[in-house]
């Protein structure tokens, strides 16, 4: 029997369970992406505090993968609108996808904090925001590249040049006909850098299509949601 207590937790994401009951799916600090049943929680004020987004305390407890939620309490109720809120779906979403269920991962934990936050207080674009955290999500789960340095030849990138990205190894330098990317750009990436709009589409491009190749057939649908938000 698991039996956890005063644990911190983001809401990504909760759906109705039998008559009275939700799921919640919850990322934690310390024991990773969980779901868990919350009895007579719909339509029960408490339910208000597991809107996705909120951050929480929380406790849970039982047997294999669902797990019975025994204690929360809302810390945090981001406000957000528009493209921010169409942002922080995509961020869930893509944890959900992702991150299997207990799979620990402090860091990414705290980047889907500090991407919630910093999109509340829209400080950094949300463009700038979601590049930040896909390049983080990617290096956790074990597919980042390397962005300073070319594959093939191990010489860091050069600035002036240009490159193209082989799959599952890094990139190389663009054959003749190739665009390819800017060394510039991939260098500004390294540095988590997005201040210039050239690096934003380069970083866009990249890390689109590395996570396509780990999300498969099926397309996120947060990702119609920030299409949306774009073109209005």
């Amino acid at each position: 029997m698991t039996r956890v207590t005063g644990e911190r937790a983001v809401v990504l994401h909760t759906r109705p369970y039998r008559e009275t009951s939700m799921i919640a799916n919850i990322l934690t600090e310390r024991h990773g992406r969980i779901a868990a049943v919350v009895r007579g929680a719909r339509g029960a004020r408490k339910a208000s505090s597991l809107q996705p987004f909120n951050q929480l305390v929380a406790g849970w407890s039982g047997r294999g993968s669902l797990m019975t939620l025994t204690s929360f309490e809302a810390i945090s109720h981001p406000v957000l609108k528009g493209d921010q809120m169409a942002a922080a779906f995509y961020v869930a979403e893509l944890v959900m996808r992702l991150l299997a269920e207990h799979e620990i991962a402090p860091r990414i934990f705290t980047a889907v904090v500090w991407s919630l936050d910093s999109l509340e207080a829209g400080d950094l674009s949300t463009e700038v925001v979601l590049r930040s955290f896909e390049k983080l999500l990617l290096e956790d789960l074990g597919y980042g590249i390397e962005f300073g340095q070319c594959a093939d030849s191990l010489k860091s990138i050069d600035p002036q040049a240009r490159y193209e990205l082989i799959p599952e190894q890094g990139f190389v330098a663009a054959a003749e006909g190739k665009e390819g990317y800017s060394g510039a750009d991939l260098l500004a990436i390294a540095d988590d850098d997005y201040s210039a709009a050239s690096t934003r589409r380069s970083a866009k491009k990249i890390f689109r299509g590395l996570l396509n190749a780990q999300l498969g057939a099926r397309p996120l649908l947060s990702r119609s949601l920030l299409l949306r938000g774009s073109r209005e």
